[in-house]
């Protein structure tokens, strides 16, 4: 696990060095196909900056493409974007400076600095920026803010986040509402059910808690476990059930 930390964290940090590079153009180009050579960054057509065209149709990313936007399919090794995505993205590596709508699917990882709508998958890291609607899976998935399903070895949101949570590891530093499920499940507030080896609510919540190990600061619900821990109930240590209402 500390290894898979370490990696995730070297990965926030080169797409904030990629991020600061990108530029927005000041003209745009329309074009139904675009290709990215070997030789890359050569790319058809490439009459003008390649960041000024805006794809409706297919993108190739033999290597490396860049482009403003992508209105259809964009497949290939890397692809990167100034502007948003809508479609289908399939590269190894999908880079997207805004938003993201449909589906992305990369098998190193999918990076996208705006909102996502659809369905994410990364072969590593899914890493947004925005908030992401939808369903999203990969080894390792960072969000500011999430609704929907989400799936990973480790799942962390730093904003709001409703729906289902799936992994080895789930952390909330904000507010959770739904289900979380998970070896190891941690959240500032939460609002829902949380099944786990090790369940932790550092502020407040209410619900159901099943788990070895149950705590929370302020709880109203029901824990149920070998060990559980509610700070403001009458009796704050209980074993097998704890109930504060």
């Amino acid at each position: 696990m500390k290894k898979l930390l370490v990696a995730c964290s070297l990965a926030l940090v080169a797409n904030g060095v990629i991020a600061a590079e990108a530029a927005e153009p000041e003209k745009h180009y329309i074009t139904p196909i675009e290709i990215a050579f070997p030789a890359s960054p050569l790319q058809v057509p490439c009459t003008v900056p390649y960041s000024a065209w805006r794809v409706w149709g297919v993108r190739l990313d033999l290597v490396y493409g860049r482009s403003q936007y992508v209105y259809g399919i964009d497949a290939g090794v890397a692809g990167m974007l100034y502007g948003d995505m809508y479609g289908i993205q399939g590269t190894a590596l999908n880079w997207v400076n805004d938003d993201m709508y449909g589906i992305q699917a990369g098998g190193l990882g999918n990076l996208v600095r705006g909102d996502v709508a659809g369905i994410q998958l990364g072969g590593f890291l899914n890493n947004d920026y925005g908030a992401v609607a939808g369903v999203q899976a990969a080894l390792c998935n960072f969000d500011s803010v999430f609704y929907g399903l989400q799936a990973g070895i480790l799942n962390w949101v730093g904003g709001m986040s409703y729906g289902v949570q799936a992994g080895v590891a789930n952390v909330d530093s904000n507010e959770f509402l739904g289900i979380s499920c998970g070896l190891v499940n941690i959240v500032s507030r939460a609002h829902g059910l949380q099944v786990g080896f090790v369940n932790e609510i550092e502020e407040s919540g209410d619900g159901v808690q099943i788990g070895v190990f149950n705590g929370a600061k302020e709880f109203k619900g029901v824990q149920v476990g070998l060990f559980n821990v509610i700070q403001n109930a009458p009796l704050p240590i209980m074993a097998v059930v704890n109930v504060n209402f």
